[in-house]
């Protein structure tokens, strides 16, 4: 009888953690994710104003002081990722956004980004300077290297990734496996689960999941970009019409043609 009552206060005892056992072993494979994006004015705007030589090198001091005191540090805005097994879409969660006036570069901030996983394409909506561009292409080719450290993101544990963007830009990528559609926020993919996290240190850019549900993601979800009768282009001749189109409004910028290229 002892045993018997012993054998089941263990079973009884068990059976109080497997919820949240359970709970964490569900993966999800379908959902949308709220991404918050955000760049580090304060660290961005002395690149921007060097690189476009919009004031002089003694200037720099008292404009940026003066820019502390006035302009918020962060340039915000959220994203919404909708995914299931077989494509995303990433767009702006408020499709009227406009973009930070305080920051002055009117280029990337309404980026709207399809991904079909079954063909390897991507289908990419940009604005810039109140023109806007359909580019079909393939996703960003990165070797990410694996490391061991993790970190929780929304929820999820995260495992860390580095690669390098265009050969020089040192990217940081933090994924979960329990999301296994392998994608991320904007074009960011290539991991052996969901992207919840992008740092561009360099850039001071930062892309961070606030939120995540699990959802059917119906055809209602899906807005993909439609170019109608607008001419696709790949992602260099974009580069090429972009840096054409900064040369011509003076802001030749490393740091801005890159946040274009996203």
């Amino acid at each position: 009888m002892r045993k018997s009552i012993h054998i089941f206060a263990i079973i009884a005892l068990t059976s109080c953690f497997l919820p949240a056992t359970a709970q964490r072993a569900v993966f999800v494979n379908s959902g949308k994710i709220k991404f918050e994006r955000r760049v580090n004015t304060f660290a961005a705007m002395p690149i921007f104003l060097k690189e476009t030589r919009t004031i002089t090198d003694d200037q720099l001091i008292t404009f940026m002081k003066d820019y502390r005191n006035t302009a918020p540090q962060f340039w915000a805005d959220s994203f919404e990722l909708y995914f299931n097994g077989e494509q995303s879409l990433y767009q702006p969660a408020n499709p009227d956004m406009n973009y930070s006036e305080t920051f002055q570069i009117p280029v990337a901030y309404k980026n709207k980004v399809y991904s079909n996983f079954s063909d390897g394409t991507v289908l990419t909506e940009k604005e810039a300077f109140e023109h806007i561009y359909f580019i079909k292409d393939g996703p960003k080719q990165l070797k990410w290297k694996l490391t061991e450290e993790t970190r929780e993101i929304a929820g999820y544990e995260c495992h860390r990734a580095n690669a390098l963007l265009f050969d020089s830009i040192y990217i940081v990528a933090f994924y979960t496996d329990e999301i296994p559609t392998h994608g991320g926020p904007e074009s960011f993919n290539g991991l052996p689960g969901m992207i919840l996290g992008v740092a561009i240190p360099h850039q001071h850019i930062t892309i961070f999941a606030q939120s995540i549900a699990s959802m059917d993601t119906g055809p209602g979800s899906w807005k993909v970009p439609a170019p109608g009768k607008s001419a696709l282009i790949n992602n260099k001749d974009f580069n090429i019409k972009t840096a054409d189109m900064l040369k011509q409004f003076g802001l030749t910028s490393a740091w801005v043609q890159f946040f274009m290229d996203l």
